[in-house]
């Protein structure tokens, strides 16, 4: 069995300690839970938010609280406030991404990682509603404090073309 660690996003692992030790973090569009565990692992308090929730559901407890919500359905789910910590793999949805740095509390960090546009010559997803635009998480990110940004070609865990970001809702961040 892959440990928490094992199984998380190298860029998601790189980024953790932006996020202050035991604070709240938002798993968007959570899927499976790899980062949901990670966080547990971590000690931080997690929401985890996903439309199917099987694989969330046995980590369900004091320190995580799991939701099912489609969040593409155009339901009414607001992102609330006060995250210390905003986890985002492999998922776009464009009506979220204004509401996602809105969501930070002071000193709060995104960690955002997915798809961008000529991904589609790899395989999925290839719809343009699901691929980044260049530059764009720069874009809508721009009133955070930028820690990183990168968008390009990746070899591993399979080729693909990402686009990615860490940034944080206040003037500096902690980098370890």
């Amino acid at each position: 069995m892959l440990t928490s660690d094992e199984e998380a996003s190298p860029w998601v692992l790189r980024f953790l300690p932006l996020i202050r030790p035991g604070g709240r973090v938002l798993d968007l569009a959570a899927g499976g839970g790899r980062h949901t565990r990670l966080l547990l692992d971590r000690g931080y308090e997690v929401h985890a938010v996903d439309r199917d929730i099987a694989a969330l559901a046995p980590l369900a407890g004091p320190r995580c609280t799991i939701e099912a919500i489609d969040l593409e359905t155009g339901e009414t789910w607001k992102l609330g406030g006060g995250y210390d910590g905003i986890v985002v793999t492999n998922y776009l949805h464009r009506p979220l991404l204004p509401a996602i740095a809105h969501a930070l509390a002071p000193g709060g960090a995104v960690i955002y990682e997915t798809f961008a546009q000529g991904n589609e010559r790899f395989g999925r997803p290839r719809n343009p509603d699901f691929l980044l635009r260049p530059g764009e998480l720069l874009k809508v990110f721009a009133a955070l404090t930028i820690i990183t940004f990168e968008q390009g070609e990746v070899a591993l865990p399979q080729p693909a073309l990402i686009q990615r970001i860490a940034a944080v809702n206040g003037p500096t961040g902690r980098l370890t």
